[in-house]
Formats: structure tokens, sequence, C-alpha cells
């Protein structure tokens, strides 16, 4: 996924290992003790070894212990669960290769200067990532919808490295203000389908909710296109604000939150997320490294 330069990444980004908070989720939430991640990585490198050998032309990505554990900690050590999630980690990268080969961090930077996502410098109070989109800045004619996407995975990628981020997971916003008729209808269903498969069956990340605020009256437009892709789960977890910020903040403080959506940090802007993707190396395997069956 991502290594650090010889530049400093500062911790709010990439921790140095989990804070006892996080440690003591980890045993709770994710049967996390030292002696299961052991035994469980012998597990999951046996099933790999099996794999490999039933399946020799296909390719994992990567086989060590720090890239393992994201997909134990995804799947709350149940290692056939996990193994399962690394296999379709690695098939969706080989079914869609228009949005990892070749990405760079240069070719992501305008998406990105436009706020598509916008990612908090700071954890929320649980130790969570917050991610914020406004899909009223999508522009077909400036960004593709692969742009888009080959956008907010470049992130993701970089960010997963974060201990704190495999245990806590990601909360993500979407904010509708600015939103017509006419791009609700511009949407692309297809990129719909695509980020919903990716991060509810192939990423290793717990993504654990989806708020929405400003969205118009004819928001139930675009709801009834997108939750068909969602799970059960995920639709549990989602929650409508509309405008009333105060709720919102229930869930997520105010003091993390940028103004646009009712919080004490200024607004939306782009310069620390890409300083922290300028001092690392996101790992983008070679596709003769990641081969189809």
């Amino acid at each position: 996924m991502a290594e650090a330069t010889d530049s400093e990444v500062p911790e709010c980004w990439i921790s140095k290992g989990l804070c006892e908070k996080s440690r003591e989720k980890a045993a709770a939430e994710l049967n996390e003790t030292e002696e299961r991640k052991k035994s469980a990585l012998v597990e999951i490198r046996e099933k790999i070894a099996e794999y490999s050998k039933e399946h020799p032309s296909f390719r994992f990505p990567r086989e060590d212990d720090s890239f393992l554990v994201r997909f134990l900690r995804a799947r709350k050590y149940d290692v056939e669960r996990a193994f399962s999630l690394l296999i379709n980690f690695t098939t969706y990268r080989i079914d869609h290769p228009e949005l990892f080969e070749g990405v760079t961090l240069d070719s992501v930077r305008p998406t990105l200067e436009y706020c598509l996502p916008f990612i908090l410098r700071d954890r929320d109070d649980e130790g969570r990532r917050v991610v914020i989109f406004q899909p009223s800045r999508i522009d077909p004619e400036r960004y593709s919808h692969d742009s888009v996407q080959q956008a907010i995975v470049y992130a993701l990628d970089a960010l997963i490295d974060d201990e704190e981020a495999q245990v806590n997971g990601f909360i993500l916003i979407e904010d509708y203000s600015n939103m017509t008729i006419r791009k609700i209808l511009g949407l692309d269903q297809r990129l719909m389908k695509r980020l919903s498969t990716l991060f509810q069956d192939a990423y290793p990340a717990r993504f654990s909710g989806m708020h929405f605020v400003n969205q118009p009256w004819f928001f139930s437009i675009l709801w009834n296109i997108a939750k068909p892709f969602l799970k059960e789960k995920i639709r549990q977890r989602t929650h409508m604000h509309g405008s009333d910020f105060g709720r919102l903040h229930e869930f997520i403080p105010k003091r993390c939150l940028p103004a646009e959506v009712g919080g004490d940090r200024p607004p939306y802007s782009p310069d620390e997320l890409l300083d922290f993707l300028s001092k690392v190396k996101v790992d983008r395997p070679p596709a003769r490294q990641v081969t189809a069956l």
C-alpha cells in the first residue's frame, strides 16, 4: 500500500503503532491478541500457499505481516473471511486495471486539489478517519468518473497503512450542497456500483457509517439508485441529517469537522492531504505480480 519516504510523516496520518485505547478496542471488537495474531498469520499463509498451488497463475500482491494483518482486522480475525477478502481485493485490481495501473500522485493531484475526496487531517474521538465527499463537485467534463475513483482509492491506499485506521475504521460524510437534479441524473451508476463493491467486499478496512447532509428534496432519486448496491449492514449504518448539523455532531465532533458542515475547522482545503501524500510512496504492484486466473 504505502511506505514512508525520507520526509517525516506526521503521526496524525500514520501512527507509530496502536495507542492503548485502540489496543483495547482491537482485543474487544476484533479478537486481536498477540497470540491470535501469530496463529492467524500462520493460517492465512497456509491458505495462500494452498491457493497458489491450485492456481499457479494467480499472484498475491504482498504476503508480509503488515499487509496481511489489515485483512485479518477487517474481518475480526475470522481467517476464512479474511482470506476471501484478500482474494476479492486482488481480483478487483485485476478486473479494474484502469483504476490502478499508471496512477500516481501527479495524475490524481488535479482531482484531489478539487477536494474529491476531502479527508480530515485528524481522527475523530473514536479514532476513525473521516472522509467527506461532495458529489456536486463531480464535473464529467473536467473530472472523469474513473479519475474520481482513482483519487479516492489512491488516498485510501496510503491511509490504510495507518494501524489506527485499520482498527478504528473510516466514516463517510456525503455533502449534497449545490446538488441539482441534472447532476444527480448525470451520476454514473457504474461508478456507484464499482465503489460499493470495492468498499463492501474488496477493501481491507472497516467502514463504520455513512452520513448524508444538505440533501435536496430530490435526493430520493439518487438514494433509490444507490440503495440496491448497499448491503443491509451498511444501510443500517446510514444516517440522513439534512441541514441538522447538530445531529451530525452527535456522531462526529465539531472540533474535527470543516466549516461547511458546521464544524470548527477551516473550510475544505486539500493542502494537508496532498502534503501527506507527497511524503509516502503508494504501493502499486506491477501487472506481472497480480495475474488473473
